[in-house]
């Protein structure tokens, strides 16, 4: 398994950005990097995984829903340093727009929180520029 602090190398994750009629899926991170921040329910990819079914599986193991995953929306790069500036965190993301086809949500030891969110409603939550971007994205998505 490689190592999610620290890596040799940056690791190959995979996210979603789920719709349900006029919702939007988000949860709230149980774990670092990010603990406690609003975001897309997501995660690393698995050996011999391709990354739209990583990006279904993480959100029902974050979500306890069923996703159909179609378009990549956008792909980004996070990277965090530690107070002596060596990389502990390194991942290349890649985000696409997923639809609920069922299920019930709960969320997982993954995540604090996990909500619909009505659109509308957006500003209300903390998110991350690469979350807003990603939705932004996602309006633009025929």
């Amino acid at each position: 398994m490689k190592r999610r602090e620290y890596p040799a190398i940056p690791l190959v994750g995979a996210g979603a950005l789920v719709f349900k009629e006029n919702e939007v899926l988000l949860i709230k991170r149980g774990k670092p990097p990010l603990r406690g921040t609003w975001s897309l329910p997501g995660g690393r990819c698995r050996e011999n995984e391709n990354l739209k079914e990583a990006a279904g599986r993480e959100v029902k193991e974050e979500c306890g829903i069923d996703v159909a995953v179609t378009d990549l929306l956008k792909l980004f790069e996070y990277i965090e340093h530690d107070d002596e500036g060596g990389v502990k965190y390194h991942y290349v993301v890649f985000d696409f727009k997923a639809s609920y086809t069922g299920g019930t949500l709960e969320h997982s030891s993954d995540a604090s929180d996990a909500r619909w969110i009505p659109l509308r409603e957006l500003d209300r939550y903390e998110l991350s520029d690469a979350v807003r971007e990603v939705v932004r994205a996602a309006r633009t998505v025929v």
